[in-house]
């Protein structure tokens, strides 16, 4: 995984500091070569969550049982509603020990430039933990078929948009737009019976879109020796607002196959699930230099990006699922697990149904 270009989108304000000259095509040059490398960041933090994004929410909608019954003919209504929650955790633990280093390596550069003086340091208070846990939630219901041995569920769930758009104080600020939605359909091959288990083939769609702002402030002091881009002088304390946004539509169509046999209050059941999805994608990040309120001109740039990701740039996802309910009067306490085996990342969840 690309994962280490994560931290280096929390650091273009830093980065940007450096961008020292007296010479105003020096300054554009490596403003050039700045606004490529963070654009290269941000596409490669896209394609992490391109394939977070499907595996993560694949237990969304879950029911343990691989065929609910029909609904007709059947003395009772087939049906399951229910609510899912799950963790998939992501590996982080570089993420501090790197920003330390290229916060150094970035002082080092404001200090050779003179920017800042000898006794400065430009860095950021970040801390990360070994793993970052992504979470994910559905609302579902499923109801069984008409004569034929099917059912269809559905399930969904969305936070609305909490973005910002300027950054807060001196620390950072996350914000982000979280919506899922999915439908599918099993064939029962097998009822199941006292003898033999349930078993059903199935496909579906799912949707999910992620999006993620971060910004910050940093203040810094500029040495005098500096020139903006018109030649004018500039040095005292200055601040760079800073920060981006990444926005990533997942479209998965999904077939599976899935087994399962209760026993008295027990459901076991396993599955294997094929995950194949295209992407919207697009981001924009920004960094403004302000001194005394007056913005500075060598010390800002943005940019944004909008495009798509085909079946083949993202991959074909395989995934092995499976878990266990337990079955009480209508209700059903389920605990599910799933193993990614194209990105080698676990998700666990817990989910409640109602069930008739």
């Amino acid at each position: 995984m690309k994962l280490k270009k994560i931290l280096a989108a929390f650091l273009f304000a830093g980065i940007a500091g450096a961008v020292y000259s007296v010479d105003s095509n020096q300054i554009a040059q490596a403003k050039a070569a700045l606004k490529v490398q963070l654009s290269s960041i941000n596409e490669s933090l896209i394609q992490e969550f391109e394939v977070i994004l499907p595996g993560a929410n694949s237990l969304s909608g879950i029911q343990p049982d691989a065929f609910i019954g029909k609904v007709f003919p059947s003395p009772l209504p087939h049906l399951s509603v229910g609510v899912n929650a799950s963790v998939t955790p992501v590996k982080a633990g570089f993420v501090s020990d790197n920003m330390k280093a290229v916060s150094g390596a970035v002082t080092s550069a404001l200090k050779s430039t003179g920017a800042i003086s000898e006794s400065e340091s430009f860095s950021f208070d970040f801390q990360f933990p070994d793993t970052l846990p992504y979470p994910a939630a559905s609302v579902s219901a499923r109801v069984g078929g008409f004569v034929l041995p099917f059912d269809i569920g559905l399930w969904g769930v969305t936070t609305g948009s909490v973005f910002h758009n300027k950054s807060i104080g001196n620390s950072p600020v996350l914000d982000f737009e979280y919506t899922a939605l999915g439908a599918d359909v099993r064939y029962a091959i097998l009822e199941g019976n006292g003898i033999f288990p349930k078993v059903s083939i199935g496909a579906g769609y799912q949707f999910v879109r992620q999006n993620i702002g971060i910004s910050f402030s940093k203040g810094f002091t500029i040495q005098s020796g500096f020139q903006d881009e018109d030649g004018t002088p500039i040095s005292g304390n200055a601040k760079i607002d800073s920060g981006f946004n990444l926005k990533i539509d997942t479209h998965t169509f999904f077939g599976q196959i899935q087994v399962s046999k209760t026993f008295l209050i027990v459901t076991p059941y396993l599955g294997l699930k094929a995950l194949f999805t295209t992407a919207s994608c697009g981001y924009d990040w920004k960094y403004e230099s302000y001194l005394e309120n007056t913005k500075i001109n060598a010390l800002s740039d943005k940019a944004s990006k909008n495009y798509i990701r085909t079946y083949s740039e993202v991959g074909i996802q395989t995934q092995i699922f499976g878990g266990v309910s337990l079955n009480l009067a209508f209700f059903q306490t389920c605990l599910n697990a799933a193993y990614n085996f194209s990105s080698q990342m676990f998700t666990g969840s817990l989910g409640v149904n109602f069930k008739l």
